[in-house]
């Protein structure tokens, strides 16, 4: 018979790390297969409001959302900007205050150009505003391009493949945490569960049987036959189960001789019920092969603790002890009757 297979964990951790492995795979492929897409919505030069050359004062024309930012190529010479509001055809004011918003969009390109935030406002779309640009150097050639953040957003979120690529990735990454909690939560015990008391009181698991000794078992066919029985104090076996010791000594043959009284007929003298211990002399389970010798040594024991008592030993002992008991019976109950006449009297008085 072999034995029982070990038990295996769930494999539901392993399908759910393919199946997150995978989500990722696809998501990665279709979010590189849109990188134009990523290009066009992210890329000020091909993403923009408007677009500035050198330095000068420039109307920025219709504004629709609220969220501009200015950017040029990063080493290019650098640019001081101003946004002011337009009252006809003259700037008015002063400076519109810089402003940070949607952070979560930057300018990124597709080759790998750097692009360089030089300011960022968040505007009222209701009003007209003009942009003045000054170069400490040359910046004849400088290009700068004043850029809806907005417009990044809703140019991202037109393309359907890339939102998909991104969900799917997401999902993917989500599931993988996931699969490490379910593989956590399924995962065998590194001992047995059941633990069995030994006979010299160690514990072993159950593991530990044979195959024979698991049908044993089952089969309610007792304890095998390899399992020592023997207990340790203080819950050691009785005599008639464990091995005698060599100072055992067995007290049935001086019991059967007379030598010995068992506690039955001890506590029958001590009552004063000689008869009854000569019977269990008689009865015995103890009585030996001489039942004879033995109950006249009982008769002998019986006889000692009657003149012990100060009670003639003779044949007659028994039934005197036994008559004892109801004349001292009867005594009483005379004596109980005269004591109700004298308070039957008393009461008729």
């Amino acid at each position: 018979m072999q034995a029982p297979p070990k038990e295996k964990g769930s494999p539901w951790p392993m399908r759910l790390v393919a199946v997150g492995g995978a989500m990722i795979l696809v998501g990665m492929v279709l979010l590189m297969s849109q990188s134009s897409h990523i290009s066009e919505a992210f890329d000020p030069r091909e993403n923009h409001h408007a677009e500035y050359t050198g330095e000068g004062t420039f109307p920025t024309g219709t504004v629709d959302d609220t969220c501009y930012r200015f950017y040029q190529i990063a080493g290019d010479e650098s640019m001081k900007v101003e946004l002011k509001r337009v009252a006809g055809a003259a700037p008015i004011g002063d400076p519109i205050t810089e402003a940070r918003c949607n952070l979560d969009f930057e300018a990124m390109s597709g080759d790998n150009t750097d692009f360089v935030e030089v300011a960022s406002w968040e505007l009222n779309a209701t009003e007209k505003y003009v942009i003045e640009i000054q170069c400490d150097g040359d910046c004849s050639e400088t290009v700068g391009w004043f850029v809806s953040i907005d417009s990044f957003q809703s140019e991202f979120f037109s393309s359907t493949w890339l939102i998909a690529g991104g969900a799917i990735c997401c999902f993917g990454v989500l599931i993988t945490p996931i699969a490490l909690i379910v593989y956590l939560a399924s995962k065998p015990g590194k001992g047995p569960r059941v633990m069995m008391i030994n006979a010299d009181g160690s514990m072993i698991p159950v593991t530990d049987f044979t195959p024979d000794q698991t049908v044993e078992f089952s089969q309610n066919t007792g304890t095998p036959s390899n399992i020592d029985e023997s207990v340790a104090p203080p819950f050691a076996d009785t005599t008639a189960k464990s091995p005698q010791s060599e100072d055992f000594v067995d007290g049935k043959s001086d019991v059967a001789a007379g030598n010995l009284l068992t506690t039955e007929q001890v506590f029958a003298l001590m009552k004063g019920d000689v008869e009854a211990a000569q019977d269990h002399a008689r009865t015995d389970r103890y009585q030996g092969e001489q039942p004879e010798r033995a109950e006249a040594e009982a008769a002998n024991a019986a006889a000692i603790y009657s003149w012990d008592e100060g009670v003639e030993a003779n044949g007659t002992v028994p039934e005197r002890l036994k008559e004892k008991p109801a004349s001292r019976t009867a005594s009483d109950t005379t004596a109980s009757a005269e004591n109700d006449s004298g308070w039957k009297d008393w009461d008729e008085q």
